[in-house]
Formats: C-alpha cells, sequence, structure tokens
C-alpha cells in the first residue's frame, strides 16, 4: 500500500467539533459504493460530502490515496469531523466511537499518518432503488428495471466485481446490500452476489437489508454463500397490519409474518444477526414499543428506529406533519415519550435526533 504526503483540500460542510480522541472507523475501514461506482468513504453519504472517487474509472490506490481521501481522515484524528452531521450520524448518537484503546490495530497504525491507509474490509454496494414495494416516506412509485437497463446494470456489477473481488483473498470482506432498494428485487446485485464464491472468499461476510417479502421466494440466490451471511435486517415499520399495508404500501402483513417464520428459523440454523427498523413517522409512532414486542417475539437480535428523513416525496408542509419529531409538531412529546421508553430496553438502536 502507498503513502503519499497529504495534500489540503476544502473541508467538509459541517462546523467543527470536539471530538479529540475518539475515532470513527468508516474512513479507514469502509467503502460506499453506488450503482453509478462513486465511492464514498462513510456508509451514510447523505450525513456528509464523503465522495472521493469512482471505482469504474480509478483504482482503489488512487481513490484512498487522494487527497481529498486523506483530508476526511485528517478529519477523524484531529477530532472536528467537519465531514460529519452528529445530528443524523448514529454512531455518534449512540455513543459509539471508537477510543484510542478500542481501536482494531490496522486502524491504530494509520492514525498515525492520515497518509496511511488498507483496502477497505467493510464494502457497501448501495444505489440501486429497484423494490417491490413504494413506501411513501420513500417514493411514489415502483421502480422495476427494463430489458435494456438490466443488461446494463450486470455489465455494470461485473465491473465492479472485477475491480473489487479480481483475486482471491483470505482477508476479512464484509460486504453489506443497499437499503435503498431492494436486494431481492434488484437483477443487479443479485448478480453481483452470484458472483461471489467462498472458495476464493473465505472469510467474506454478507449483511443484507430487505424487506424481506421476497425473501423466502429468492433466498436461492444468496444459497451458496449463505453460510456467509452475517447479519439480516427487515423494514417493517409497524406493529399492526392496518398501519404495515398503509405505510410498507404494496406489502400484505400476513406474507409479512411468513418472512418473519422463515428468517427466525433461518438464523437459528445460520446463526446470523436478525435485526428490525421501524421508520418512525405520524402513522406509527403510537406502535413504537408494540413493534419492539413484536420482533422480539420472532428472536430479533436488535430493533432499531430511525427519524423519518426527508426525501422528496412529500411536499416540505407534508413533511412536517409526517415528521412526528419536528419541533413545533402537535405528537411530539407522546412520540418522545414512546421513544423514551424503548430507548432504556435492551438491544435497540436509534438512528436520527430523536430529542
Amino acid at each position: 500500500m502507498k503513502m503519499i504526503p497529504i495534500v489540503p483540500v476544502d473541508g467538509g460542510s459541517f462546523p467543527n467539533k470536539n471530538f479529540k480522541g475518539r475515532y470513527c472507523l468508516s474512513p479507514f475501514i469502509n467503502a460506499h459504493i453506488n450503482i453509478k461506482g462513486e465511492v464514498d468513504l462513510c456508509p451514510c453519504p447523505k450525513w456528509g460530502d464523503t465522495r472521493v472517487g469512482n471505482i469504474l474509472k480509478e483504482s482503489f490506490d488512487s481513490i484512498l490515496s487522494s487527497p481529498r481521501a486523506q483530508d476526511i481522515r485528517q478529519s477523524i484524528i484531529n477530532g472536528n469531523y467537519n465531514y460529519c452531521n452528529e445530528t443524523k450520524c448514529a454512531l455518534i448518537i449512540n455513543d459509539q466511537l471508537n477510543t484510542v484503546d478500542t481501536l482494531p490495530e490496522n486502524v491504530a497504525w494509520q492514525i498515525e499518518d492520515p497518509a496511511r491507509y488498507e483496502l477497505p474490509y467493510e464494502i457497501a454496494f448501495h444505489g440501486d432503488r429497484t423494490c417491490n414495494l413504494s413506501c411513501p416516506s420513500c417514493r411514489t412509485h415502483i421502480i422495476k428495471v427494463s430489458e435494456e437497463d438490466m443488461s446494463k446494470q450486470r455489465e455494470v456489477a461485473e465491473t465492479m466485481f472485477q475491480n473489487i473481488f479480481s483475486q482471491p483473498s483470505d482477508r476479512r470482506i464484509h460486504l453489506t446490500t443497499s437499503g435503498a432498494g431492494e436486494v431481492f428485487a434488484s437483477p443487479m446485485i443479485q448478480h453481483f452476489l452470484s458472483l461471489l464464491n467462498l472458495t476464493d472468499f473465505p472469510r467474506l461476510m454478507l449483511s443484507l437489508h430487505s424487506n424481506g417479502l421476497l425473501i423466502e421466494k429468492n433466498w436461492h440466490c444468496v444459497e451458496h454463500i449463505a453460510s456467509s451471511i452475517d447479519g439480516v435486517t427487515i423494514s417493517i415499520d409497524a406493529a399492526r397490519a392496518d398501519t404495515y399495508e398503509k405505510i410498507r404500501r404494496g406489502g400484505l402483513w400476513p406474507n409479512l409474518l411468513k418472512s418473519l417464520e422463515f428468517l427466525q428459523n433461518k438464523k437459528h440454523i445460520l446463526g446470523f444477526k436478525f435485526n428490525t427498523r421501524m421508520i418512525v413517522q405520524k402513522s406509527n409512532f403510537e406502535e413504537i414499543v408494540d413493534f419492539y414486542h413484536l420482533c422480539k417475539s420472532y428472536d430479533v437480535d436488535r430493533i432499531e428506529y430511525a427519524r423519518v428523513d426527508d426525501r422528496g416525496t412529500w411536499t416540505r408542509d407534508e413533511f412536517k406533519i409526517h415528521d412526528v419529531f419536528g419541533k413545533a409538531h402537535n405528537d411530539r412529546l407522546p412520540a418522545l415519550e414512546l421513544i423514551n421508553q424503548v430507548k432504556s430496553l435492551p438491544d435497540t438502536w436509534f438512528d436520527g435526533d430523536f430529542n
């Protein structure tokens, strides 16, 4: 791996913070790659501009040694975190930044100099918005791929695979699929996964983000690497049938429950972490506590709560109605009371500003 003297570039767009001595691992171990091949050093690029290159046009070495990549790493080393939105970042909100005593050995070596880097072993493959649902908070219609686009996307998947997995490796590689669309509805991501094998990559770990509804039908797409599955996260957003079928537009509650039972069984066979997620909004906030208990009845390991985000599917005024944690929202106080109840329960995780 190369070491190139750092060349300062313009910093991030967020105010300087004082996190000296607290370390986010992402810029040292992570590559977030979208459908266009663009690479970010944070798994949540919408919380800050951490884009450093394009894997379809450049090598990983040139991307990771770029002045911008070095500047992002420097922002973590010196503690100003000016590429990071502390009101959105789940690691900061959940107080899970590392200290020097808890840094992995490979990261401890890198924080001595921002020009140092290793090829990332946390790879998030995101950006394909193909989905079998059209949840109102996310999109206005179901997004499908045409036959022509399907062929192009398979070519992109193969190009990415060659740039990332061209040689067998016994390095630990943790691959995460997108939460922007549906992995089991995406020809591109399924084709990418079909190219992997555990003979060439024996230490592969796979994390899947899904709405769950197609997971039993299309499980064959990951059957050949099923033993590498480290975690499955299912977005549900409700604890009752009527709420679910309103928020997860196009989904049916009995089909969801069948999928949760399928995953509960797979978890006990394969040993992966089984997580669930609720995007908290006006339509479902009263079910915050019930959601926790529903998930626990299926042996879920971690129940995640995320504050609804503005993705442009509603007008600004409509979004304010749905964002129950908004400062002026009429239901803000009862919503805070419910979210604080689950904050005291084990195995919970929070994404967004619930204060």
